[in-house]
């Protein structure tokens, strides 16, 4: 309940859109005692606005279990899922709130700007049509098409849409950042540069416009071949993103959790291991982990075996996650071996069911399960999915690190890691290390692939990898990129690979300079997987 003076002051905040004031008093009234769900929300937003996300996601959640059907609320809880990188339950927030009220210009927003971040560009043009069409007058629906269909390559659409919203707020950052996306794509690199540079000096940028201004930057001066100052753009975008996601709340070092379970494998008791595995209704016939590191060449291997007839694949999914509640950490590790029968079903049953909630019906075919963190999930699939086949990608630790460094991924505690060179490597150390110990204690059965040599020989490579995957090859696996732009993707990667084969060997080359710092970090699994040369 709320008593009469929480809502009378609540409400006396809101009349002069004191969002900050009503959250204090909301807060308060919590501390009070006092229960309801607008008090969760408004405690939720401010907590938001004052860049704790995570603590805003907790508070909103309250407020949405107390007030389920609440569109406003599904709407908050959406944003603040969206700001911490949980994407999927973000959508899943704003299409409930479409689902009653399909009129809801902001769900529709947040939609939009939500299947952006996951890489879903066709969807997320959808959505933004729809922001236009409800509100053509404003410029947000027009700017986020004409960014969206700059990422597409329909570049003469994309300035159309960029004019629409110019036309309507001239100074709209996320008009602008379309517009320099278009010059990107026509190669107007000059062009491009001087309008990101004077939108990153912009004070009234949002953080996230301001690390994607940065990042552009980078970009463009990277293509053309100002490598000081667009490194000195990613370290600062890099250094925005760390800001956005730093203070009390801020993740820890991901690295640390990697070493304790690499340390607990060392030392695991493996007599369980050997088990066989019950079976499971619903379960693939065939059973593929992809993994690695990312910027390995995950997306293309993924895109390659979906090319396969009878082939489902699953990008990067917390599909472990109801084991990995449990067992993910040193002590859950020892305990794997001793995992009883029925435990080890009803954790393959959670994993096949999170299959199935994310729209794939993987029965009687062969399911492909790709996320390059899954390494630190080896264990894990050593006990649940004996009979599973682990696909290793391999990259130029280099190539990797810098790749990382460089591009804009969704936050999480791993992504995390790559706001700075040192802590990107540190992280890619525990995680090959973590790798290697795996492969070598755990019995799994596992074949590795270079991104270079895939490139380099795609006939050989993918006729070995289909071999061991017991897949048929055929010459259709060369038009993979048919594949991709038939399918949604949603890595970093989709461009690239819906541009069909690229050679991305050695770009870390022209920034050996300033990856000098790490250059001993990577130097071991640079002559470990064969890349000295």
């Amino acid at each position: 309940m709320v008593s009469v003076e929480t809502q009378s002051a609540v409400n006396a905040a809101l009349q002069v859109n004191d969002l900050d004031g009503a959250g204090l008093i909301a807060e308060a009234a919590l501390g009070r005692g006092e229960q309801h769900a607008i008090l969760y929300l408004f405690a939720g937003v401010r907590r938001q606005r004052a860049g704790d996300v995570r603590g805003a996601v907790s508070l909103i959640g309250k407020a949405q279990t107390l007030d389920p059907g609440n569109p406003s609320i599904l709407m908050a809880h959406g944003d603040a899922l969206r700001f911490t990188g949980q994407l999927q339950e973000a959508r899943q927030c704003f299409e409930r709130a479409l689902a009653i009220d399909p009129m809801q210009l902001a769900a529709w927003y947040g939609l939009a700007i939500t299947l952006d971040t996951m890489g879903l560009l066709d969807a997320a043009l959808t959505a933004y049509a729809r922001v236009a069409e409800l509100a053509p007058d404003t410029a947000p629906g027009h700017a986020g098409m004409a960014s969206t269909l700059a990422q597409l390559g329909r570049r003469d659409e994309a300035r159309a849409a960029a004019n629409r919203a110019l036309a309507l707020a001239p100074t709209d950052a996320a008009t602008l950042i379309a517009l320099a996306r278009c010059e990107l794509e026509d190669q107007q690199f000059d062009t491009a540069i001087g309008q990101l540079e004077a939108l990153s000096q912009r004070t009234d940028l949002l953080a996230h416009d301001h690390v994607v201004t940065l990042s552009l930057l980078g970009d463009a001066l990277d293509s053309t071949g100002c490598t000081d100052r667009a490194f000195a753009a990613y370290s600062a975008a890099n250094n925005r993103f760390a800001e956005i996601h730093a203070g009390p709340n801020a993740p820890p070092l991901h690295a640390r959790l990697i070493d304790s379970i690499g340390a607990a494998v060392a030392t695991a008791d493996l007599d369980g291991f050997d088990t066989p595995a019950a079976a499971v209704p619903g379960a693939a016939s065939s059973h593929i982990f992809l993994l690695g590191y990312p910027r390995s060449g995950n997306t293309l291997v993924e895109q390659v075996l979906a090319s396969v007839p009878g082939v489902e694949t699953l990008e990067e999914r917390p599909t472990l996650a109801a084991a990995a509640d449990g067992y993910l950490t040193p002590a859950g590790i020892d305990a794997l071996g001793a995992m009883t029968g029925g435990e080890a079903m009803a954790l393959r049953a959670a994993y096949w069911q999170s299959v199935r909630d994310a729209g794939i019906a993987p029965e009687g075919r062969t399911f492909v399960d790709m996320d390059p963190f899954k390494a630190l999930h080896l264990p894990l699939i050593a006990r649940l999915f004996p009979e599973a086949k682990i696909i290793v990608m391999r990259r130029d630790p280099r190539d990797v690190i810098w790749s990382c460094f460089r591009r804009l991924f969704v936050f999480s505690e791993a992504t995390y890691e790559f706001s700075s060179l040192i802590r990107a490597a540190r992280h890619y150390d525990a995680m090959m290390r973590l790798t290697e110990q795996c492969l070598a204690r755990l019995p799994l059965r596992y074949h590795t692939m270079r991104y270079v040599d895939l490139v380099r020989d795609f006939d050989g490579e993918t006729k070995r990898l289909c071999a061991f995957a017991g897949l048929p090859w055929s010459e259709s696996l060369r038009h993979f990129d048919r594949t991709a732009m038939t399918r949604p993707v949603s890595t970093r990667s989709a461009a690239q690979v819906r541009s069909g084969l690229f050679d991305g060997t050695g770009q870390w080359r022209r920034y050996a300079r300033q990856l000098e710092p790490v250059l001993p970090i990577l130097e071991p699994w640079v002559q470990k997987f064969g890349f000295a040369a």
